[in-house]
């Protein structure tokens, strides 16, 4: 018997035809075995389809699977200097950009710039990108195209959405207090990498941030809270007080369906308590519609994030089909 698509291979598409047909294999599943088992690397033979316009698709499908600029090398070399051991965020950093590349956010805050910001800076100018690479696929789709259609592929939203994603911008709030800061970097990397237009940095406190800028930015869909105890500290000395302080501050900013960050959640007793205690505490400012945390296994501290979904009665995501 053949084990892997390899062996069929190795005894040639002669024997293995002779025995895929053999089993006798339902609606036409031996003819597809056969195909990917033989199949060339660029074969552009289709019943259906010119070479010309295969190509084309071909071409669209890796330009918006390209779209994604941060975590080359060149690019990680530009945003080095933003990152400090002391911070831990070698791994949050890819993080955020790859959620807000996935939830599509449009106006984000962060509270304690450095390298997390390029990959959030970057995450909405390839958010952006992408969008319109749909919009253009959409006015360009090449007739007989193998790719679904534009009716079919793309949400009702999807063009409010490219309107909403080419303004998106991050706020960024740092009083540079603290003695690892990489912040006062951000703004000459955000210019190398072509990002500054997306940049609102702000040289403030984190609270004083967020209650000053009630009227001129009303929600935030996305929002990252690093160095938390650093501006929701400790009230009368408990901890837990502190932290839903704050966030009875910022969780009536985010918007239906947004997200709120806090990093280093699990393995320091003094949030974790508040972590643990959380379903009960958030009548304050809440309750959170979701709740997940995450931890890296490998470091004893700047290790985990809590990732809190604001989901207020009657929103729910729209559904466009029966089946996935």
């Amino acid at each position: 018997g053949y084990h892997t698509i390899g062996d069929l291979r190795s005894d040639g598409q002669e024997t293995a035809i002779a025995f895929v047909t053999a089993l006798g294999m339902p609606r036409g599943a031996d003819e597809r075995l056969l195909a990917l088992s033989f199949q060339e690397d660029e074969d552009l033979e289709d019943a259906n389809v010119s070479p010309e316009g295969l190509v084309k698709a071909k071409a669209a499908a890796a330009r918006v699977a390209q779209v994604g600029s941060a975590l080359d090398g060149a690019w990680l070399e530009a945003v080095e200097p933003l990152y400090s051991m002391h911070m831990g965020c070698e791994n949050m950093g890819p993080m955020l950009y790859s959620l807000m590349r996935f939830v599509k956010p449009s106006c984000c805050l962060e509270i304690g710039a450095g390298y997390t910001s390029a990959f959030m800076l970057q995450a909405l100018e390839d958010n952006a990108r992408e969008l319109q690479f749909w919009a253009g696929w959409k006015a360009s789709r090449p007739s007989g195209s193998p790719d679904p259609s534009a009716e079919s592929w793309l949400a009702p939203e999807a063009e409010a959405c490219e309107s909403r994603l080419a303004g998106g911008v991050l706020h960024c709030v740092d009083n540079f207090a603290h003695a690892h800061t990489t912040a006062p970097q951000l703004l000459r990397t955000a210019r190398r990498l072509g990002l500054e237009q997306r940049l609102r940095l702000h040289l403030d406190d984190g609270r004083a941030f967020v209650e000053e800028s009630a009227d001129s930015v009303p929600f935030f869909d996305f929002v990252w809270l690093d160095g938390l105890l650093d501006f929701a500290p400790p009230v009368g000395g408990d901890v837990k007080a502190g932290i839903d302080k704050f966030l009875g501050l910022i969780w009536p900013r985010v918007a239906p369906g947004g997200f709120v960050l806090l990093h280093s959640t699990l393995t320091n007793s003094a949030v974790r308590s508040w972590l643990d205690g959380l379903a009960a505490s958030s009548s304050a400012w809440g309750p959170p519609g979701q709740v997940l945390s995450l931890l890296e296994p490998h470091k004893r501290f700047q290790n985990s994030f809590t990732m809190l979904q604001r989901r207020p009665e009657g929103y729910a995501e729209p559904q466009y089909s029966k089946l996935p």
